[in-house]
């Protein structure tokens, strides 16, 4: 080892590992050392974030654990060749994440997926279009026949068939159809699974009556759950989780004509209006003042010229309270001097913004990386210029998530790096498996 670099005492080392693991630009000798390590942990996530000039994903798709094929599988570089490989594994959750990834498969290897003797492959494979000869066995097998229903060239017999299955799933799913007949909506709209309905309210030929009904049974569910969720029935817990869905689906047929939704009783599809730029500026700055966060940062999203005032203003009422979408930060491009005046603030979720200002200045990195906010940490991690010091301090964090910020830095020394290896190379205790990380950790609150 290298006994002049300065790891930290307290080292959470497992999960230094998976932080370097997950660097996508790494020497050749310290990705080499990764991809052989003894975890297969530690092998499946390098599997997963190394690109294909490493020359390792054949090694990859080699390794005696599926654990590591899998992540193979998920790696957006995967060519061609080494995808129909892992597509005809002996594993069956190998298939299913080859079936899973984002573009479609080649036909020949897509039509093995569909025909797959593994249900949950089958099923994956229906995210991508089937071709139409295939319709007839999906529909026939109990594992697809929800899934393929929304690529189904639909007519009345067969929506009158599938409007009456006994599988919500397959219901839902028909409620969602572009060519569903609108007798067969107005059924589908009082259906007894909250699914279906809310699959109905999101269409864009529901009227407003048809609306009001099904948000309203939706909310008396959504209340009854939150009054007593153990005592309350698993239609009032999918209730809640429906009006949740509305809130957060796209709506892309209100934007064209956006101001009919814009004082919608429905926060859903005052976003929708807010994100149109045919929305008029007078109904733009009533939905800058909505109770719904949500709404405020899809109006303030849609100006051509922000008010840096009213995007701060915006962005402290927000606090970190949103579980989903952007901040209204996002929305703008704050000057050095204002992020930096953040850099001080009480609040640690726009200290957090500071860190977008790519010149920030040693000594307020040096600040923001001893934070005593986790998060804070861990966004000082990924900044572009944060000072080896403070990235080695990093290093030793309490928190797992900043450790493997810090060791996802590309500004963390190679004679580092291979210090760490080396202290894994000796220890004796297995490591826990890795925290899912969706590269948020590593890009911190600098990347926009």
């Amino acid at each position: 080892m290298d006994h002049d670099i300065p790891l930290p005492e307290l080292l959470h080392l497992p999960y230094a590992l998976y932080g370097l693991a997950r660097t996508r630009a790494l020497s050749e000798e310290i990705a080499a050392r990764l991809a052989a390590d003894p975890d297969p942990d530690v092998r499946a996530e390098r599997a997963n974030w190394e690109g294909a000039a490493g020359g390792r994903h054949g090694l990859f798709a080699a390794d005696p654990e599926a654990t590591v094929r899998i992540a193979l599988a998920r790696n957006p570089g995967l060519s061609p060749e080494l995808t129909a490989r892992l597509g005809a594994d002996t594993d069956p959750a190998v298939r299913e994440a080859v079936a899973r990834r984002e573009e479609a498969p080649a036909e020949d290897l897509h039509r093995a997926l569909l025909a797959d003797p593994e249900p949950k492959v089958r099923v994956a494979a229906c995210r991508h279009r089937p071709p139409a000869d295939l319709h007839g066995a999906l529909l026939a097998d109990p594992a697809t026949r929800h899934h393929v229903v929304p690529f189904l060239d639909l007519d009345p017999e067969t929506a009158g068939q599938l409007a009456a299955d006994p599988d919500d799933r397959v219901r839902e799913q028909l409620a969602g159809h572009p060519c569903l007949p609108a007798e067969l909506r107005a059924v589908l709209a009082r259906d007894a699974d909250p699914g279906v309905r809310g699959k109905v309210f999101e269409r864009a030929d529901a009227t407003p009556q048809e609306r009001a009904v099904i948000f309203e049974s939706l909310t008396a569910g959504a209340l009854r759950y939150a009054e007593d969720p153990r005592d309350s029935s698993d239609e009032d817990f999918l209730c809640e989780a429906m009006l949740t869905c509305l809130d957060l689906m796209p709506y892309p047929w209100v934007d064209p004509d956006p101001l009919p939704y814009a004082d919608s009783p429905f926060a859903g599809l005052r976003c929708a209006a807010a994100r149109s730029t045919a929305l008029p500026a007078e109904a733009r700055a009533r939905l800058l003042a909505d109770e719904n966060p949500r709404v405020r940062f899809h109006a303030l999203a849609g100006l051509a010229e922000v008010d840096l005032t009213v995007a701060e203003e915006l962005d402290r009422r927000q606090g970190g309270m949103v579980k989903h979408g952007g901040r209204p930060a996002d929305c703008v491009t704050f000057p050095p001097e204002t992020l930096r005046r953040f850099a001080d603030d009480p609040d640690p979720w726009m200290r957090v913004l500071a860190l977008r200002d790519p010149d920030l200045p040693d000594e307020m990195l040096e600040r923001l990386a001893a934070d005593q906010e986790e998060s804070v940490r861990c966004a000082t991690a990924g900044h572009p210029r944060v000072p080896v010091a403070a990235l080695l301090r990093l290093l030793g964090d309490t928190d797992e998530e900043v450790v493997e910020a810090a060791a996802a830095s590309p500004l963390l020394p190679v004679e580092v790096m291979r210090a760490v290896l080396d202290r894994a190379d000796a220890a004796d205790d297995p490591p826990p498996a890795p925290v899912p990380c969706d590269g948020d950790c590593r890009q911190g609150a600098f990347a926009k």
